[in-house]
């Protein structure tokens, strides 16, 4: 599965979209059949060219409901930081769901 990814208020990044892809490839580790990924990274304004936060949503489709509708969130003023609380998010709602299902 190749995410979709969505960038807001900051330019597009191609390193960014490698580590989307390889934290999505470890969330369909956990569930098969996931069909989609769309991530939206936001920067807040701050007036400067450097944000003040970073806003990621990642929001997944398929997998053993008929959709992962409940985006997962966080905010951190590192990108990264934010990225990889999404995606434990993710996988922790992928988990529970598998583990009950």
């Amino acid at each position: 599965m190749v995410p979709q990814v969505t960038f807001r208020g900051l330019s597009s990044s191609h390193e960014i979209k490698e580590e989307i892809y390889r934290k999505t490839q470890k969330l369909s580790t956990v569930v098969h059949a996931l069909r989609g990924c769309h991530v939206v990274i936001e920067a807040s304004p701050r007036g400067h060219p450097r944000p003040s936060a970073y806003r990621v949503t990642v929001h997944l489709s398929g997998g053993t409901d008929a959709d992962h509708r409940l985006p997962r969130q966080s905010r951190n003023q590192n990108l990264r930081v934010a990225l990889g609380e999404a995606f434990r998010s993710a996988h922790r709602q992928l988990t529970t769901r598998a583990v009950t299902h």
